[in-house]
């Protein structure tokens, strides 16, 4: 008889542990989808910045280049972050 009860206590155990274990990986995966909104937000302002100071200047390639440079630099974040967003699905 006491046999039946440890397991049904190590069963209610296991159960414990993967209902934390549960838990924790929500909260990693929503911690993980906020740093990566965070990113996105903070690079877009770092281009439109860029293309701010660009936009002062009379030189049409500065203009040019930093147009290059922001767009690029969205590609990158923006691939980033959808292969991050995937791998925390």
């Amino acid at each position: 008889m006491a046999n039946t009860h440890t397991k049904t206590g190590t069963d209610n155990a296991f159960e414990h542990a993967r209902d934390l274990n549960d838990q924790f990986l929500v909260a990693a995966r929503k911690a993980g989808n906020l740093y990566l909104d965070s990113y996105e937000k903070a690079v877009e302002r770092a281009a439109d910045l860029e293309l701010k100071f660009a936009g002062m200047t009379q030189q049409d390639w500065i203009k040019n280049l930093a147009q290059a440079q922001v767009d690029i630099a969205r590609d990158v974040t923006s691939s980033y972050t959808a292969a991050a967003r995937t791998l925390l699905k």
